[in-house]
Parts: structure tokens; sequence; C-alpha cells
């Protein structure tokens, strides 16, 4: 690798002492590499430059979870670094460590994990109005409202249940670690392949999280006013009673660059237990 994009977070306090380390140690290289640094707290979509062959992000998963959807159908794999509170999808935490992994990314030292992203649209009276994809979850919650909301959610066009609920997720087996996790789903392997439904605080006893394959599509239509559908929580669509969130595995994938062959056992035990 020899054509870096550089993503700094500006919103947390340690990224721009990370990115002064990368620069410093690319500029030492001279004309064996290039890079571009971008520098702000959220963008929609980057550009990349012509040739990039690596994206780096430095701030938090937010950070890297932002990068993936912003330049999704790249192809580009991504590496982040943790300048936030905790990171599962980051590889890189210590200040020290950041120039030894320079190297090994210029020297090919390092493998691949792909990870499942999930394909949401929003249809109102059957016209598309909103489109976009998620790496840990596409979520329906409250927008402006106190009581419960009501979703029919359809699976391949069949009908699955009807849920009365604070709002309802559609996750990935990364998002099994986000916000479906706190909602009381289950934790997946992040390398499956499967997409696991979880209400949020339903009003039925019997409303647990249900796992599906990967080749599933879901339908959630909004039987109430007040809701919004969200995508990892940044990009979001006020909905109208009636209107459809239809859900399946996106034809892209997120590439995550990893440094160390680490079991999933492994870094659960760590995450779990952090303080």
């Amino acid at each position: 690798m020899n054509n870096f994009f550089i993503i700094i977070n500006s919103d947390k306090k340690l990224a721009e002492k990370s990115g002064s380390t990368i620069e410093s140690f690319l500029r030492s290289q001279g004309d064996r590499v290039s890079y571009t640094i971008w520098r702000g707290s959220r963008q929609d979509r980057y550009e990349l430059p012509e040739g990039c062959d690596c994206i780096i992000t430095i701030g938090g998963d937010g950070t890297l979870i932002q990068a993936a959807r912003g330049t999704v159908g790249s192809g580009v794999p991504l590496i982040g670094i943790n300048r936030g509170h905790m990171g599962y999808l980051t590889q890189l935490t210590d200040e020290e460590a950041i120039v030894p992994a320079m190297k090994r990314l210029m020297e090919e030292d390092y493998f691949i994990e792909e990870r499942m992203l999930l394909c949401a649209e929003a249809y109102r009276d059957g016209e598309r109005i909103w489109q976009d994809v998620a790496l840990n979850e596409v979520m329906l919650a409250r927008y402006n409202t106190i009581g419960s909301l009501r979703f029919e959610v359809y699976v391949n066009d069949t009908m699955l249940n009807e849920y009365f609920a604070d709002g309802i997720l559609v996750a990935t087996p990364t998002g099994s670690t986000a916000y479906s996790l706190s909602a009381g789903g289950p934790i997946a392997d992040p390398k499956a392949r499967l997409i696991i439904l979880t209400p949020i605080c339903s009003h039925a006893m019997n409303s647990r999280s249900i796992i599906f394959s990967a080749h599933d599509r879901f339908t959630i239509v909004a039987g109430s006013d007040g809701q919004i559908a969200a995508c990892d929580g940044v990009s979001q669509l006020q909905l109208k009673k009636g209107d459809e969130i239809r859900v399946r595995r996106s034809d892209n994938v997120a590439r995550f660059i990893r440094l160390k062959q680490e079991s999933f056992l492994e870094s659960l035990r760590q995450k779990m237990t952090y303080v």
C-alpha cells in the first residue's frame, strides 16, 4: 500500500496527535507514498483520491463506521485508530503502535476481513423516497411521541408479526454487539452471514430476537405516526403511517484491515470485560 486517505475526526481530542504521527511518518517516506487528509466530524460521502488503496480513520468506531458507509462500493479497505472511548472495530489504540502498523501496511503484511452490510429503502405510496446502507443496524424508533409504536413485519412477503414496542432493529452480525445487544439481542460472530430482528422494549412478554438467513428480505410497515428510520443511527428519515422500510443484505461489503489473527471469542472476552 502506498496511497492513503486519512480521516481525522476533529471532535476527538487525541485524533490530531495521531494524525501528526502518521503524516510525519509518511513524509519521511518521500516519493514512495502519497496521502490525502480529511478533517471534520462527519461526512455522508467521501471522495477518494485516484489510486487510493487504504483508508485510515482516526477517532472511534463511529468514525470507522461512517467511513465504511461513506465509501461503500469503492472496495478500498479500512483500518481504524481508536481515539474514543471503546472500539470494537478499530485495530489500534496505542500511539506507539501507529508507525509499526504503517510499515506493515506498506509491506502488505496484513489480511482483509469482510463484513456484510444491509441495504435499506423507504417507500411511500409505492415510490422510493430514501435509500442507505448500514454496517450495524437499520432502526425504526420513536420520533416525536411518547406512546408505543406499532410495526407490521413481513419476511419474504409473509407476515411475521405485529409489534407494539419502542422500536425495532434489523441488525448485522457486526451490529450484534451494538444497539441490538443493548436491546436484548444475541451476540453473533461478525464473520457470520445472518440477520437479527430485535424489538426494542416490546409490550409483549413473548417478543424476542429472531435470527434469520442473510438471504431473507424484510418489510417493516410503520403502523403509527411519530417514527423515524435510521441506518447506523445517523441517516434518518421521518416516517408517516403506512410507510414501508425494506431491508435486505447489500451487494456490497465493508473490507477491514486486520493486523493480527485474533479469535472472535478472545476479542469478545476483552471487550465485554472492559471498564
